[in-house]
């Protein structure tokens, strides 16, 4: 990827630097609650034998905590710094897209509801997961701004080229065939990329732009479309790719 587009890997390692800030101070809170936690187990292990098996559930759940605290953090380092998935490789989408998430949650409001809709059958890919990663994340933290305080539902859908192809004019997909789309619908009815970056233009710092994102979604051999629902004024986001067939 480098070699053949050099200003997307600018573009990837400046977002990626801007990410890491932008997930920093939602890391901090969430490795203090887990501390939290930790420290009231603790506490209550103090107060029980070895022999009662309450201690022992609490001692688990001690364990539970460092482990979660441990995959938070080797998250956030790995989004810069594991050259290994910049890489492309296959990968199933729902998979892919899933791992994702617990980042997206930390850049959301703690209140924010974070799904994923999976699709019927799996459905691979071939990309590198660290920029997709960034794009995903780039997405989520340029539409934070978008949806309602304290009423965040951000649904993350996967879609087949059959669903693609009824939910989406064949004129929006420019006669692509077989692609699959990772899709997140938002409260908003635009229907470009320069359209969001100028809604946004008070919030949007750096890198981390609609503009950059697309970039990065084409370096990966994928598109960035809006689809307007102008009925219900909100806007389906999409990440289009070829879907591979692991079985040719």
């Amino acid at each position: 990827m480098n070699n053949k587009n050099p200003d997307c890997s600018i573009i990837l390692n400046r977002a990626s630097n801007e990410l890491n800030g932008e997930l920093t101070p939602g890391l901090i809170h969430e490795v203090n609650n887990l501390l939290t936690g930790i420290y009231f187990n603790l506490e209550s292990c103090h107060e029980s034998c070895s022999a009662d098996p309450s201690a022992a559930e609490a001692l688990s759940d001690i364990t539970q905590g460092v482990e979660r605290i441990k995959e938070v953090l080797n998250r956030t380092v790995h989004i810069h710094l594991n050259v290994a998935e910049r890489e492309k490789t296959y990968h199933d989408l729902a998979t892919l897209v899933e791992s994702q998430l617990d980042l997206v949650r930390i850049i959301f409001p703690k209140t924010a509801k974070i799904t994923l809709i999976p699709p019927v059958e799996a459905l691979h890919v071939e990309l590198a997961e660290h920029p997709f990663r960034t794009v995903i994340l780039t997405i989520a933290s340029r539409l934070r701004e978008i949806f309602p305080a304290g009423k965040v539902e951000a649904v993350f859908e996967i879609f087949s080229p059959s669903q693609l192809e009824a939910l989406v004019p064949a004129a929006d997909l420019n006669g692509g065939g077989n692609l699959v789309a990772v899709s997140l619908c938002v409260p908003c009815a635009m229907e470009s990329v320069s359209e969001v970056d100028e809604y946004l233009l008070r919030s949007t710092t750096g890198d981390l732009t609609f503009a950059n994102a697309e970039n990065l979604t084409a370096s990966l051999g994928g598109r960035l479309v809006l689809h307007r629902d102008t009925a219900k004024k909100s806007s389906r986001i999409m990440l289009l790719f070829p879907q591979i067939d692991l079985n040719e």
